[in-house]
This record gives structure tokens, C-alpha cells and sequence, in this order.
């Protein structure tokens, strides 16, 4: 008969049983089906397969946001739906025959103007953080005048300004207004008849602050907000004396935003689109330009690296000969330290056993025994060695030879030997003792 399953047994035993069928209970492992088991794996990952499901999908989402239709977050970009974006008035032009390239260099500008299959061009020149320097203006200005395109310059500053056209000057700004006329007998502008201001509201990503326009004045100044002719206070739109250079002082004349009020569309189409093709050109970084030769450590380090330097080595020159001086000699002092006597035997013992030094330690178990056994036969302290063999075998009764192989004898030669010796001076001391 067998012996009853313990508690806690029987308790899982129980926990586990299905129903009895007719030959008894049938037990069943934990997770045994593919469904506890695919259960149980759920459970144990379920957090981390959420997080990487979540991580996938919103890649995914932002590579097709990225991906879509290739748009940009540009102000007055080509492929930019949003309402700072100039995609509405490229798109139209483009259906209207024009031929209109994006470009962000000068590089690319210039060598498109030189290339150009359609003989003159017209370029939008947009520099909204003012990258370019006056020389590369004087340049693209130069490759305009030279293959006899047109240049339409959106809110550029009065130092691009100059070197555009020695016509051009800046007249400041002003706020916003919903509708300024004409007031000028260039063609472009009398189509247009009036354009849209901006308003108090503006959602642009310009130079100017939200809700000013830039004014400027030329050889022909139209667009004034002050009255319907064009004052010597300047214009939104200025051109040079040959027309073939514009300077636009509010974007929202080009932009989504803007481009359905008034006439800005109007306005917009014939700047633009008068020519074949179109450079729609918008400075960035690849305007700077790169460094003849990489600085030095010596131009790349601050002017006061060098004397914060050399006061450090200072200081730590004087605090090496304040603190590090010679000390005195050593002061001997006794300490009052109390060493167990089995302590230091034990410690000289393991200097032994560590340099094993076996004669060393058997002369020490010998001359130990040789001063008990001359204490225990009333010898003295300055007893002869051969007094104490003579005496040690008259009281144990052994032959002298004996005794003095065993206290005066040959050095042992390992360890085996002197602990042989050992258990010899332990008998002989024994056998002294019990007479």
C-alpha cells in the first residue's frame, strides 16, 4: 500500500484533474493545448508586441506623410499646399505652358539661365533670411541682365535691394491693408488694378513682422498704401528703369493664402508668367559658401584659453611646493599592543608553510622541546644539549642514540619528515613527563 501524497500534492493534484472517466482520473499539464500556450505567450509579450505595433505604424504614417506628393514646409515652396506655400500659383502656371524649376543655389540658377533652351527666363528670387551676400547678388543680378530674362525679387532687404539695381532704394514698411491700388502706369500693374494687402492677419514666414509690408521705391513705383498714386513714401512693387527687374514687398501677393484676393493673381501670373520657363529660385544653406581651409586649433581656440592655462600651471606649481615638502624622519613610538602568544604562534607558522622553510621550523620545534624537557628534568635554562639527551634517555628509558637522532638529529628534507619530527618531540615530552 502506498503512502498518502502529501498536502500540498494532493492540493495540485486536484487543481489539475479533469473529470474521472472509466479508468480513473486522467491529469493534464499546464499549458499543454496551443491555445493556453498561445495564451500564455500573449501575456508574457502582449506589452512589447503593442509598443513595436505602434512604433511600426506611426513610421509608416510618417514616411507617407514625409513621401506624399513630396510636399515641403517651405514658405512660398512650389510643392507646398499650405497656406504660406506658393503650390497653387507654380500649379497654374504649369498648366498655362510654363515650365517652372525649383531651384536652391545660385549655382543651379546661374547655370540654369546659361543653359536655358528657351532663350530668356524669368526668375522669382526669394531670400527670406537673407543668406545670400551683396556679392552673390550683384551676381545673380548680372546673369539676369546678361541672358536678358526677368527677375522678380519677393521682399528683399535693402542691402539686396542696392545690389539688385542701383534704381531701387527702401522706403521702410507699413501695416497691412485690405486693398491698395495701382496707381502707376505699368501694364502688369493696371491689369491687375489692385491688389490685397494682407490685412491686420497674416500667415506668412517672412522677413517683415506678421502684418507689415515692405516698401520700396524705383524707377516705376506702383501700389502704394498711402494714395492712389505712387508717392515718395514707395510702393509694394518697384522696377528698375529697363523693366526687366521687380522687387515685391509683401509674399501673400504669390502665396495660397492670398493669391484669390483682388488682383494678386492677376499681378502674379503676368510677372511670372510672360516667359517660358520659370526659375522659381529659393536661397538656403547651400548658398554659403564652403571654407577655402579648415581653421586651425589656434583660430578654433577662445583668445583666453591660453592665459587661463598658464595661471592654472601656476597655481599648481605653487601648490606642489606648498604641499608637497619633504617630511621629517619616522618617530618611534610603542604602542601598548597585547598579542596573544597561540596568535603569533600561528602567524610564524604560516610565514613558514608560505616559504616553506621545514629546517627552519624543525630547529624551532626542537630547541621549544629541548628548553620544556630541560625545565620538566630540573636542568636549568643553560643546560649542555648533551646533558639534556643523557638526561631525557635515563628518564624515558630510550637509548641516548635515539634521543639525540630525535632532538639534536639531521635536518628533515619536506614537510612529510618534520612532521614525523613533530610527533616524536610530542611523545618524548609525554613520556618525560609521566615518570
Amino acid at each position: 500500500m502506498t503512502a498518502p501524497l502529501p498536502a500540498a500534492i494532493e492540493s495540485t493534484a486536484s487543481a489539475l484533474a479533469v473529470p474521472e472517466s472509466s479508468n480513473g482520473p486522467v491529469f493534464q499539464a499546464e499549458n499543454s493545448t496551443p491555445r493556453q500556450r498561445l495564451a500564455h505567450w500573449w501575456r508574457h509579450w502582449r506589452f512589447w508586441l503593442i509598443v513595436g505595433a505602434v512604433f511600426v505604424l506611426l513610421s509608416v504614417l510618417t514616411f507617407l506623410a514625409a513621401t506624399s506628393g513630396n510636399r515641403s514646409l517651405d514658405a512660398l515652396a512650389i510643392n507646398n499646399p499650405a497656406p504660406a506655400g506658393a503650390q497653387a500659383a507654380a500649379s497654374v502656371l504649369e498648366n498655362q505652358g510654363v515650365n517652372v524649376m525649383a531651384t536652391d543655389s545660385l549655382a543651379k540658377t546661374t547655370a540654369a539661365l546659361s543653359h536655358n533652351a528657351y532663350g530668356a527666363s524669368t526668375v522669382l528670387f526669394y531670400d527670406p533670411r537673407n543668406i545670400l551676400t551683396p556679392a552673390q547678388v550683384s551676381e545673380l543680378a548680372a546673369s539676369v541682365e546678361e541672358n536678358g530674362s526677368r527677375l522678380l525679387a519677393i521682399t528683399p532687404g535693402p542691402l539686396t535691394l542696392k545690389r539688385l539695381s542701383p534704381d531701387f532704394s527702401a522706403a521702410g514698411s507699413t501695416a497691412g491693408s485690405s486693398r491698395v491700388d495701382a496707381g502707376c502706369t505699368n501694364a502688369d500693374a493696371q491689369a491687375a488694378r489692385s491688389i490685397s494687402g494682407g490685412g491686420t492677419t497674416s500667415a506668412l514666414n517672412e522677413g517683415p513682422p506678421s502684418g507689415t509690408l515692405r516698401l520700396y521705391k524705383g524707377a516705376q513705383t506702383c501700389f502704394s498704401p498711402a494714395s492712389g498714386s505712387s508717392p515718395a513714401g514707395g510702393g509694394l512693387l518697384a522696377s528698375n528703369s529697363s523693366g526687366d527687374i521687380f522687387a515685391l514687398g509683401f509674399s501673400g501677393v504669390v502665396n495660397n493664402h492670398y493669391l484669390d484676393q483682388a488682383g494678386n493673381a492677376a499681378l502674379t501670373f503676368r510677372l511670372l508668367g510672360s516667359r517660358p520657363e520659370l526659375l522659381w529660385y529659393t536661397a538656403s544653406l547651400n548658398d554659403i559658401p564652403p571654407a577655402q581651409s579648415p581653421p586651425s586649433l589656434a583660430e578654433l581656440t577662445p583668445t583666453w584659453m591660453f592665459p587661463a592655462a598658464a595661471w592654472l600651471m601656476l597655481v599648481a606649481v605653487v601648490g606642489a611646493l606648498w604641499r608637497g615638502r619633504r617630511n621629517g624622519p619616522l618617530v618611534q613610538e610603542p604602542l601598548p599592543v597585547i598579542v596573544k602568544a597561540s596568535e603569533t604562534m600561528a602567524g610564524r607558522a604560516r610565514l613558514y608553510q608560505d616559504a616553506r622553510a621545514v629546517e627552519t621550523a624543525t630547529n624551532t620545534l626542537r630547541h621549544a622541546s629541548m628548553t620544556r624537557l630541560a625545565h620538566a628534568l630540573r636542568l636549568g635554562h643553560g643546560a649542555e644539549p648533551a646533558a639534556v639527551v643523557e638526561a631525557v634517555a635515563i628518564a624515558s628509558r630510550r637509548p641516548s642514540t635515539q634521543v639525540h637522532a630525535i632532538l639534536l638529529g639531521a635536518a628533515p628534507t619536506s614537510e612529510k619528515d618534520m612532521l614525523t619530527i613533530a610527533a616524536e618531540l610530542a611523545a618524548l615530552e609525554e613520556e618525560v613527563a609521566r615518570r
